[in-house]
């Protein structure tokens, strides 16, 4: 059974994912919950993707919808007993109510339900058995009563599986709201490395840092730069940029260029020059010494393998 008529549901799912072309994922899901909120009453929603590996759930991204921000800290901490967790995941693909009583029926999973002030929840998940990932979405109310209908399982069991494709569709917009057509392949994974969207290209660079690399998880040393939040990667072969949006990451790559082994002051003082600016207008802008500009600029010049001002604008711009 579903709450809604089918003129309503087709007008439900156009609006999903008409917002999934915003160019921003976060903006999306903000969205799409708020368009499911009219049709299904609610007070709090909880959407991301998590792993399930050697017995433990671990989130790696979500939104909190009206709850608090590190609920998905607080079950990565606690998660060995958690009775929704355990339940949608042995059981996917179906709409799973949860009472007050079934929240509190193991200690971690209580603390957490007392820590989002919730009474009641529904949940569903898909999983894929390769990777073990999952996308879950979970809607709760503050109160008992009134209780969830079956007619509010069956329409978030119905939804379920167009919101994660049109999640998707809203980080590979966001994507090309960020490409750089000529040099850049971009993809998107969450906060675990996990790969969600990628460009055609960009698994071929990839491989060619990593030949044995096969996936979903991105090879180990980008997912340690994307858990240290560091802002780029420079490897053998490849560049990648790594941006972060929410729990979303998008990863910009390129072949890596001569001009990637400048450090950022190197590279600060040689666009200025190659601007065409003096050492003396250099170092005034930059707040620096004339004679720290000319090492600075000595430097570059060797990095990037030249012997004029124009072959260095030329390297400097990637060319």
């Amino acid at each position: 059974m579903v709450s809604i008529g089918a003129d309503a549901l087709g007008s439900l799912l156009l609006q999903v994912y008409s917002a999934s072309r915003t160019g921003d994922a976060v903006a999306f899901q903000r969205r799409a919950i708020e368009c499911m909120r009219r049709h299904v009453a609610f007070d709090c929603a909880w959407w991301g993707r998590a792993s399930l590996a050697n017995g433990e759930h671990r989130v790696h991204c979500s939104f909190a919808y009206e709850l608090p921000e590190d609920i998905d800290e607080r079950l990565n901490l606690t998660d060995r007993g958690n009775v929704v967790a355990r339940r949608v995941v042995k059981d996917p693909g179906r709409t799973h109510y949860f009472s007050r009583a079934d929240l509190h029926s193991q200690p971690s999973t209580a603390a957490l339900t007392d820590h989002m002030g919730i009474a009641q929840s529904l949940c569903i998940a898909d999983l894929d058995v390769a990777s073990g990932i999952s996308n879950f979405i979970s809607l709760a109310r503050r109160r008992a009563t009134p209780r969830f209908s079956a007619a509010d399982m069956g329409l978030l069991e119905l939804l379920a599986p167009h919101l994660s494709a049109a999640l998707d569709m809203a980080l590979a917009d966001q994507l090309t709201a960020l490409r750089n057509p000529e040099k850049t392949m971009l993809m998107a994974t969450d906060s675990m490395g996990s790969l969600r969207v990628a460009e055609p290209g960009s698994l071929d660079l990839l491989r060619g840092e990593w030949p044995g690399w096969a996936g979903p998880l991105l090879p180990a040393p980008l997912v340690a730069r994307i858990a240290a939040r560091q802002p780029d990667y420079l490897g053998r072969h490849l560049h990648a940029g790594i941006r972060w949006a929410g729990d979303n990451v998008f990863l910009a790559m390129r072949r890596r260029e001569p001009r990637d082994l400048l450090t950022r002051q190197e590279r600060a003082v040689a666009t200025a020059f190659a601007a065409g600016q003096s050492y003396r207008q250099v170092a005034d802008e930059l707040g620096l010494a004339p004679a720290t500009v000319r090492h600075h600029l000595r430097s570059a010049y060797v990095k990037l393998d030249v012997s004029d001002k124009a072959a260095f604008a030329l390297r400097l711009g990637g060319g």
